[in-house]
């Protein structure tokens, strides 16, 4: 497979946004690229985090439980960034992920993608906007929940339903 088709995705994905193509070529061609039979486990749930993996081609699943322990499942396709927050700290896996067909990806791992950001100073800073989003969101679905609950507990202090 040339670079093309994973410099496009890259491209796509906030976390190497400012990077010239002819970077994003190095990338790609750092990267190790990975390939998945139907049914094959990424990795699972509990495992130690050091990569995260951009689909280049193909279906995969995630698997996780929400609150109440029951099972969830997401579906991941071609240009999905799965676990990407092992980019950035050391930590177990929360998710199991499996390919549901062949599975292409390139695997950018934790030690690569930090020698990135101390090299290119624009994706250190494209990297930092973008957490600093993704927290204002966080504040924000926060503030909402906080809202709905302020509303559910007056219905119940005042006997409404």
């Amino acid at each position: 497979m040339s670079l093309e088709p994973a410099v496009a995705m890259l491209q796509q994905l906030d976390l190497f946004a400012g990077l010239d193509p002819v970077r994003l070529e190095v990338v790609a061609f750092t990267c190790e690229r990975r390939e998945y039979a139907p049914g094959a486990t990424l990795f699972a749930e509990g495992e130690e985090a050091d990569c995260a993996y951009l689909v280049l081609g193909g279906e995969a699943v995630m698997l996780s439980r929400d609150d109440a322990g029951g099972p969830t499942a997401l579906r991941l396709d071609t240009g999905d960034l799965i676990g990407e927050t092992a980019l950035f700290e050391r930590e177990k896996r929360r998710t199991t992920v499996r390919a549901v067909t062949s599975l292409h990806t390139l695997r950018i791992g934790r030690d690569m993608f930090q020698r990135l950001l101390g090299e290119f100073p624009e994706m250190a800073g494209s990297v930092a906007m973008r957490l600093a989003d993704r927290l204002d969101a966080v504040a924000g679905e926060l503030e909402a929940l906080r809202g709905r609950l302020a509303v559910q507990g007056k219905k119940g202090r005042d006997g409404n339903e």
